[in-house]
């Protein structure tokens, strides 16, 4: 009898081995060189897209912090007291002005409603880094009695086109913008550094009509000594996990990215040029990837040197890991 059981029993899994052996042998193969090819395609251009966005929501943020520094109403005593003249000597009786901001024109008209709110109009005109902008960014002050308050709270509404390069890519959304430092963004004003946060979420339509959506909570820092550093970090106080952006891809796949160190970039090289900085990307249908900023042409990060770009590292279908060199 025991020897019975005990020959059904190799019987088993001898069979089972052949079943499981030619399951393997006939479903199991090597990924293609066009897979691969796929894959890196799809990794470099999430991460392209997720450089971008940074880069453009950025500069889309910082001018409307500019704009609610010099306009009578968000620099007054009161958000009701639209005659105050700012400190930069702005006209308040003027509907519009493009007085200091040749990019963009500041629509003052919600004053007469008696509304702390401006808009930006951009002017469609490339700047010094080839950078145009076209579309309205709306902006409110929502807490504080002038956006110069510590904890001063901004609601911009944005729709605004970016072109860069013969691409453009269109944003709309809606960010919350708090003055954590008090104080001004303009680099010749105290607080040294100015630092801010930034919850927003939106969409992003590239030059192909695929979309991207996207949500970003983060901690942004501007320090006014050369070479003048601005750096974004992860809001920690609103996510724990240290990630500065989520969402869904131009693929259709559901992200994350986590900032293990934060971004800096500065104005002797360009806020589209970082220096310093690296980002990790997770995706629920590929592997993790890595983006470092500011590397030279090796792929090695370099400080205090005019960086060369940036490097996307992913580990491949083949199990070898992945590295492309993207020039700024």
């Amino acid at each position: 009898m025991k020897k019975t059981i005990l020959t059904t029993v190799i019987a088993f899994f001898t069979i089972a081995f052949l079943v499981i052996g030619c399951s393997k042998s006939g479903t199991s193969t090597s990924p293609s060189n066009t897979d691969e090819a796929t894959l890196q395609a799809k990794v470099t251009q999430n991460s392209e897209d997720q450089t971008n966005i940074q880069n453009d929501d950025d500069q889309i943020d910082n001018d409307a912090n500019k704009a609610a520094e010099i306009v009578p109403g968000f620099g007054a005593l009161s958000v009701n007291n639209f005659t105050h003249i700012s400190t930069f000597g702005a006209d308040s009786t003027s509907t519009f002005d493009s007085t200091y901001f040749p990019l963009f024109i500041i629509d003052k008209s919600p004053f007469k409603l008696k509304l702390a709110r401006l808009i930006i109009r951009y002017r469609g005109i490339m700047d010094s880094t080839g950078y145009t902008k076209v579309g309205t960014d709306t902006v409110e002050l929502i807490a504080g009695k002038k956006w110069t308050d510590i904890g001063a709270k901004l609601k911009e509404t944005h729709n605004v086109s970016i072109t860069y390069n013969g691409k453009t890519r269109v944003y709309s959304g809606e960010r919350i913008v708090t003055n954590i430092s008090g104080g001004y963004y303009n680099l010749f004003r105290s607080p040294n550094p100015f630092i801010y946060t930034m919850h927003a979420y939106g969409k992003v339509t590239f030059e192909d009509g695929a979309m991207r959506d996207y949500w970003i909570t983060r901690k942004n820092t501007f320090n006014k000594t050369s070479p003048f550093t601005f750096s974004i970090a992860a809001d920690t106080a609103v996510n724990l996990d240290s990630c500065t952006i989520g969402g869904t891809t131009r693929f259709g796949d559901n992200f994350l990215v986590q900032a293990p160190q934060a971004i800096s970039s500065n104005l002797l090289y360009g806020s589209g040029r970082p220096t310093l900085g690296i980002r990790i990307l997770t995706y629920a249908t590929i592997p993790p990837v890595t983006v470092t900023y500011g590397v030279d042409a090796n792929g090695n990060q370099v400080i205090g040197k005019r960086p060369y770009g940036y490097k996307i590292n992913w580990t491949k279908l083949n199990g070898q890991q992945g590295s492309v060199i993207i020039a700024y």
